[in-house]
C-alpha cells in the first residue's frame, strides 16, 4: 500500500514535547516517541485514522487525539490540542 497521506504535528509551545503517531494502517511506519522542538513542525506519512499522542518530560501526564490523515495537530499544551 502506498503512502497516501500525512499527519503534521506543530509544537506551538515554548518547550520541546515528545509525540508519537500510531501506525495502525501503515505497518512500515514508526510509532516511536519523537521529540518535536519548540516552534517546529514534523510530518508523519500515514493512511487512514491514527492516534496522535503527547507526553510531558517526566511522563507524568499524557494527552492525545484520534485523527484522519491530512490533518494538522497543533500542540499548545497537554490540555490544549487543536486539530485543523
Amino acid at each position: 500500500s502506498q503512502m497516501s497521506g500525512k499527519i503534521i504535528i506543530v509544537n506551538n509551545s515554548t518547550s520541546p514535547v515528545s509525540a508519537f503517531v500510531s501506525k495502525y494502517n501503515t505497518p512500515n511506519g514508526s510509532d516511536a516517541w519523537y521529540v518535536v522542538p519548540a516552534g517546529e513542525a514534523e510530518t508523519w506519512h500515514r493512511n487512514g485514522w491514527e492516534l496522535v499522542a503527547f507526553k510531558n518530560s517526566g511522563d507524568t501526564n499524557r494527552a492525545g487525539v484520534y485523527v484522519k490523515v491530512d490533518k494538522t495537530v497543533i500542540f499548545n499544551s497537554l490540555g490544549h490540542l487543536v486539530v485543523n
